[in-house]
């Protein structure tokens, strides 16, 4: 069996804001397979932006074991962080602007990001990448002339430069319209798939859940559950799944407990096959 891009396991990140300790996550467990394209969903202040920055090498975690491609993300020093940003990851940040040079041209962007070869191959390995990101029309332009879903184009193709293992991308869809965002989640998993490299997309817009193998559900610094997509009776289903961590526990799905009306003691019934969770409806003893 392949081993997984990404290994975390019992990941902790506590920061300081002012005078106080944020525990950002709190025994995080992930595993990404090689080539495998999830999403990361969740609401604000769950952890997802702490989870990426982890990932590409830019903060290190105050507990737990993070492992990507190999490399220990909680022992590298400073020339094995750039080269593991190098060689292994690429990352796109939230505003797409705030991933290129605007006085450079979308080429000379891509270009500049590709940090091997001799110039002409990295040209022409450029140009090859935005035309298979809709980009091959327009690449003499600055930044500042291609229109918001071509910057987020952009913005890709230059986290893709140097060919990653992985690709992070923090809310890659967030400015782009229904039919811009189908149109680059299309091109985007193709260009992935070709490459063989593994992604991991924060989100909250539910076209790219249908674009990805997977989507994991991040509360309170957790992973909590998961969605698959399945064939059922002919017709592709959505499976939801409860993560469990190594000393048993679960988070149930908000919907679910709001549905019964869970809180506080709930009480589990062993079955053969199954564990059966209904509300203790108040009463400890029987």
């Amino acid at each position: 069996m392949t081993a997984p891009i990404v290994e975390c396991e019992g990941v902790v990140h506590i920061y300081k804001a002012a005078d106080l300790e944020v525990v950002a996550l709190q025994g995080l467990d992930l595993q990404v397979a090689a080539g495998e394209v999830v999403a990361i969903a969740g609401r604000s202040g769950s952890g997802k932006t702490t989870l990426m920055n982890i990932l590409a090498g830019l903060e290190t975690p105050s507990a737990g074991a993070v492992q990507v491609g190999g490399h220990d993300l909680t022992r590298l020093g400073r020339a094995e962080q750039d080269a593991y940003r190098r060689e292994v990851v690429g990352y796109v940040l939230q505003r797409a602007l705030g991933n290129l040079a605007p006085y450079l041209t979308a080429l000379e962007n891509v270009q500049a990001a590709t940090v091997t070869g001799p110039p002409r191959e990295r040209a022409s390995a450029a140009a090859d990448l935005l035309g298979r990101l809709g980009l091959g029309d327009h690449l003499f332009r600055r930044p500042s002339e291609l229109a918001g879903h071509q910057t987020q184009r952009l913005a890709l193709a230059t986290a893709l430069a140097n060919r990653p293992r992985l690709l992070l991308a923090d809310e890659p869809t967030a400015e782009l319209d229904t039919v811009s965002t189908v149109a680059l989640l299309g091109d985007l998993t193709d260009v992935l798939r070709e490459a063989g490299t593994a992604a991991i997309m924060v989100t909250h817009d539910v076209l790219v859940e249908r674009y990805v193998d997977r989507v994991v559900m991040i509360r309170d610094g957790r992973t909590s559950s998961e969605r698959r997509w399945i064939e059922r009776g002919g017709e592709v289903v959505d499976d939801e799944l409860a993560i469990m961590d190594r000393a048993g526990r679960i988070q149930l799905p908000q919907a679910y407990v709001a549905r019964l009306g869970l809180s506080g003691r709930v009480r589990l019934h062993l079955e053969p096959d199954r564990i059966v969770i209904i509300p203790a409806n108040g009463d400890d003893h029987d």
